[in-house]
């Protein structure tokens, strides 16, 4: 669940927040849903969602990837997970 904090004093405990304000919780991780109506989809850890692609289909089902390679490939800006940042915040 995605939580949007206009003021810092709304910001809950145990969640994220990027610079604009758009907060996550601190256990969310990443997930691949296979059986979505639209096809299988990443849904990353900030509720935005990518669908994939033959190529991340196949390395997914050879167990090249999972979810957090593709989530770290793909948004390598959203979380640094060595450091425990945020948005290079």
């Amino acid at each position: 669940m995605i939580h949007i904090a206009s003021h810092p004093d709304l910001r809950r405990p145990g969640y994220r927040y990027n610079k604009v304000g758009i907060g996550f919780p601190n256990t969310a991780r990443p997930e691949i849903e296979l059986d979505h109506i639209d096809g299988p989809v990443l849904i990353m850890r900030d509720g935005s969602m990518h669908w994939l692609t033959l190529w991340e289909r196949l390395n997914v089902w050879i167990g090249r990837d999972d979810a957090m390679t593709l989530e770290s490939r793909l948004r390598p800006d959203l979380i640094d997970l060595e450091n425990d940042n945020v948005w290079g915040m």
